[in-house]
């Protein structure tokens, strides 16, 4: 390994993220971590990758050892399979668990070739997937360090899907009021204010929810946008939320109503477990979710007949109390 490599590779590491924060985070780039400064540790992964981690700390010039770097002893707790695009995530999970990485620390995984001179040498030589791989890990640390800067949790499974970034501080509105992610459910229904068997199935969806130590939310239930755009609002609530429930009935207006299809699908789309909660009179199904499983109620007898199919769901998911 020549001199420096490790040296080179951080420095590689910090420009780059210093790229992608002036084209995406302007606003932001004064306060990002490790662009100001930085220390930098080193690790040899089963010889044919270097572990680079940037340490963030307010000023200085930074500091990193230049000699051959430090071995990782590899637990039973490691990926089997050596690094690729498809395994990154959990290889980072793993390595930053265990090198006790902070959520303004940066660190990834860099293939190590033999023969470059310098970083423009070495890339040269890099296969296509090793530049992927390198382009994901940067786009997984600057997620990281935006839900730092934005004060989220970073121990619970929230994110935002790309194109929702501009959401953030609304979600910070959000989990000012119901803080654990891992317990919010979002519930998906008809708004129809003042109708007595939607307002009586909303409380008993609540009730038993509540019961199991989770938070039941409704988008109607408070505007968090500052433009109090509708959608966005939605968009909020879904995003902030673990689990959903979609209540599937027709016998308030004869239709599969769109709104609930619309937020079903999103939650779907980001992989969150969701409840068709059918009322067995509903007529409104489509192709869409005929494959799926629905567990039934009966709307004209909401006490005795909600309880069953949530805690079934619930069950299923092992988060019944």
């Amino acid at each position: 390994m020549r001199d420096h490599y490790q040296v080179d590779w951080a420095f590689a590491i910090k420009n780059s993220l210093d790229n992608v924060v002036q084209e995406n985070f302007p606003q932001d780039i004064h306060r990002w971590p490790v662009l100001k400064a930085f220390d930098f540790d080193s690790y040899l992964l089963n010889d044919y990758f270097v572990v680079i981690k940037l340490k963030d700390k307010i000023s200085g010039i930074p500091a990193g050892g230049s000699g051959r770097p430090k071995d990782i002893d590899l637990d039973n707790n490691a990926p089997n399979e050596t690094p690729n695009i498809k395994n990154i995530d959990k290889w980072l999970d793993y390595l930053n668990a265990k090198l006790s990485t902070r959520p303004q620390d940066v660190l990834l995984i860099v293939p190590y070739k033999e023969g470059g001179k310098k970083v423009e040498e070495d890339w040269a030589i890099f296969t296509e997937e090793e530049k992927q791989l390198w382009h994901r890990q940067i786009e997984i640390n600057i997620a990281r360090h935006f839900y730092y800067l934005k004060g989220f949790d970073m121990k619970s499974e929230f994110f935002l899907p790309p194109g929702y970034q501009f959401l953030a501080d609304d979600c910070k509105r959000l989990f000012d009021d119901h803080p654990d992610y891992n317990k919010n459910v979002f519930i998906m229904t008809r708004f129809v204010p003042g109708n007595k068997l939607l307002e009586d199935l909303d409380s008993e969806v609540r009730r038993v929810l509540r019961a199991n130590d989770l938070n039941p939310i409704r988008a109607d239930d408070k505007m968090y946008l500052r433009d109090r755009n509708l959608w966005n609002n939605v968009c909020v609530y879904m995003n902030c939320c673990k689990y959903g429930i979609a209540i599937l009935e027709d016998r308030i207006a004869n239709e599969f109503n769109p709104n609930v299809a619309l937020e079903y699908g999103y939650m779907r789309a980001l992989n969150k477990p969701v409840l068709l909660l059918a009322d067995t009179g509903f007529r409104n199904l489509r192709a869409d979710i005929i494959g799926t499983l629905r567990e039934q109620f009966d709307i004209t007898d909401i006490n005795g007949t909600i309880d069953k199919p949530i805690l079934k769901w619930l069950k299923e998911l092992n988060i019944k109390k």
